[in-house]
């Protein structure tokens, strides 16, 4: 049975920055809703790729890392689990009542692949103030250690520091053009969201061509995505790992470290994270943000 949103797992999450609620969903409807999405990521008439969809390649020209925006939006299948009661009555327990679900992604990384993320904090991405919100990770299936789940820095909630790009890991972007990238993100529509965040959809789709398809010719570009906090900042801290099994659920705060390794495993590694603003949060990107209750009637 899962845990119900006590006072303890709440102080928890304020202490660590994280809870994992276990059994939250039904192993059986998280493996029917794999089925379904992966059938969503297929290419539309033509072959074209859905317009949601950003894949990444590697050197050897393999698929990387696949990341479908809104499907909570787009689909009343994926809708229908972010909606549960038993879901939404943790979302409200760390975030009050009337909480806001801000933003969705399905994140693939197929067997034996990349698509490392390194350590990075969500808020330094998003334009929602206070920088507060709260993600709920869903892995799609059993998620090992091997297989890239998610791992956090635990009590690193408490404060934003700035990102940081590296080129191959070794090389430096200059910070000028890592800010430049990051208003990028916020005229695309900060999230991935470009409907509910007020974004501009031509900016969207430079920014998916730039930072995903272009990685077919030249793999070093999918590095600009990797926003992080400077490695020298995880010097003495204690990293966590978090394997789960189908339908656990991980909620952590949006200024939490938090990172993915690769998929070392034979087998492809989904998880649709969804993250929620509190009732009161403001956004303060561009136009005007509209963003539908965490709790539907």
């Amino acid at each position: 049975m899962p845990l119900s949103p006590t006072r303890d797992l709440c102080d928890a999450f304020a202490r660590e920055g994280y809870l994992v609620v276990r059994g939250l969903f039904s192993p059986d409807e998280v493996m029917a809703l794999r089925n379904h999405v992966t059938a969503l990521l297929e290419p539309g008439p033509g072959g074209a790729p859905q317009p949601y969809v950003q894949t990444a390649f590697d050197a050897n020209g393999a698929v990387k890392l696949v990341k479908a925006s809104g499907l909570a939006e787009r689909d009343p299948h994926v809708r229908d689990l972010v909606t549960r009661p038993a879901f939404v009555d943790v979302v409200e327990a760390l975030l009050g009542p009337g909480a806001k679900r801000f933003r969705d992604v399905l994140v693939v990384k197929p067997g034996r692949t990349g698509g490392a993320l390194s350590y990075h904090q969500d808020s330094a991405y998003w334009d929602v103030e206070p920088k507060a919100l709260v993600s709920a990770w869903i892995g799609l299936g059993d998620v090992s250690e091997e297989a890239s789940c998610l791992s956090v820095v635990p009590e690193t909630h408490r404060q934003e520091i700035e990102h940081t790009i590296y080129l191959r890991g070794r090389h430096r972007v200059p910070q000028p053009i890592t800010r430049t990238l990051r208003r990028l993100v916020s005229l695309a529509g900060t999230g991935d969201n470009p409907s509910a965040t007020g974004g501009s959809m031509a900016v969207w789709k430079a920014k998916r061509w730039l930072l995903a398809e272009t990685t077919k010719y030249a793999p070093a570009l999918f590095d600009l995505q990797d926003f992080r906090v400077p490695p020298a900042a995880l010097e003495g801290r204690r990293e966590v790992m978090l394997p789960v099994k189908a339908g656990d659920v991980i909620f952590f705060h949006s200024l939490l470290w938090h990172a993915s390794g690769p998929n070392r495993t034979g087998d492809t590694r989904l998880a649709e994270i969804i993250s929620f603003m509190g009732a009161s949060a403001r956004f303060v990107g561009r136009g005007q943000g509209s963003f539908p209750l965490a709790r539907q009637a």
